[in-house]
C-alpha cells in the first residue's frame, strides 16, 4: 500500500495531516478495540510511506559548494 501511495505522489504533507487524523481517532474515547488495531495498523502504514517519501527526497538532495557548484548530499 505504501508504494502504491508513493507512486500515485502523495506529498509528505499529506501524509502527515492523514497520520494526524489516525492520532486523533486513536485518542477518542469512543473507539473500539478492533478500531483502534484499524487504525493503529492504517498508521504504521502511512509512516512506512513517509519513510519511503523521505528517503526519496534525501537522495535528490544537493550541496552547494563554495565555488557555486551543485554536489550530492553526503
Amino acid at each position: 500500500m505504501s508504494e502504491e501511495q508513493t507512486k500515485q505522489n502523495v506529498s509528505l504533507e499529506e501524509t502527515f495531516e492523514q497520520i494526524e487524523t489516525i492520532i486523533k481517532q486513536l485518542e477518542s474515547p469512543e473507539v473500539t478495540l478492533d478500531d483502534s488495531f484499524r487504525l493503529y495498523q492504517a498508521g504504521v502504514e502511512k509512516i512506512k510511506t513517509c519513510n519511503l517519501l523521505l528517503d526519496t527526497v534525501e537522495k535528490k538532495m544537493q550541496v552547494m559548494k563554495a565555488d557555486g557548484s551543485l554536489a550530492d548530499f553526503e
